[in-house]
């Protein structure tokens, strides 16, 4: 008797377990319903949803990218000086091998400029403009990422540019003779 006991306990358990995630798998179900459906903010009167298809998201990226260069002085500076990096490094004619360096340079300097960005805007976010000293903290340690980063582009850049410019200049050096030896 006890065997049919446990028996049906084990079932009843079970049944139990199974009903118990198709409650969860309901309850997903749902919250991936609310979280498809338009959601508009009450206070601005635009969607705060998740983005329904790719060209929306891409639109935003854009935009996103539109903003920042409009809005950050800084990050138009890193812009420009990509562009003049940019006509120097095709002047002076860079190997493949030179390019892949300079544009992990620049795209570093770029890619720390864009965190900063995100990071001061949420910070003045929370803090709604009441002064925090963690808020300054946190401030100033991602200004000093993108200093870091700007110095490490600036490293890379004189490394690579540096033989094609005295050469440009007529400096000769055992580098530089060496670099331009393996252009040909």
């Amino acid at each position: 008797m006890t065997m049919d006991s446990d028996a049906k306990r084990g079932d009843n358990l079970q049944r139990d377990e199974l009903a118990t995630f198709q409650d969860e798998l309901d309850s997903a179900n749902k919250v991936q319903q609310k979280s498809q459906q338009v959601e508009v903010s009450s206070e601005h009167g635009r969607e705060t949803g998740r983005n329904r298809n790719f060209f929306k998201s891409l639109f935003n990226a854009l935009k996103g990218i539109f903003l920042v260069l409009v809005r950050e002085r800084n990050m138009r500076f890193h812009v420009g000086f990509a562009l003049v990096v940019l006509a120097g490094g095709l002047y002076l004619g860079l190997n493949r091998s030179e390019w892949l360096w300079v544009v992990i340079g620049v795209f570093l300097a770029i890619y720390g400029e864009f965190v900063n960005t995100v990071v001061e805007a949420v910070i003045d976010l929370m803090v709604d403009k009441r002064y925090h000293p963690l808020a300054g903290l946190v401030k100033d340690v991602s200004a000093g990422m993108v200093l870091v980063s700007v110095a490490a582009e600036m490293v890379i850049l004189f490394i690579i540019f540096q033989p094609h410019l005295w050469h440009f200049f007529g400096i000769q050096t055992d580098f530089s003779r060496f670099i331009h030896r393996l252009k040909g």
